[in-house]
């Protein structure tokens, strides 16, 4: 049998549902934050970030990463 291959309009990451649709299989851990329906702060993450030194030490490898341009449009 085939697989199926879905395809998202270049647009897709303005919703939040397809984003976290595409990221399905891609990741051992997660920590996820951001704002939710009413306009509130929210985080979760996977039980392998033990704590909050693993939670921080991810935010701040994100941080130097986005702040070094690797998150640019158009960047490799």
């Amino acid at each position: 049998m085939a697989e199926i291959v879905k395809f998202y309009p270049a647009n897709s990451a303005e919703s939040a549902d397809s984003v976290l649709e595409q990221a399905i299989g891609n990741f051992d851990q997660v920590l996820l934050i951001g704002w939710d329906k009413n306009g509130d702060l929210d985080a979760r993450a996977t039980l392998g970030l033990k704590d909050g030194g693993d939670i921080l030490w991810l935010i701040e490898v994100f941080k130097h990463k986005l702040m070094s341009g690797d998150y640019m449009e158009g960047a490799e």
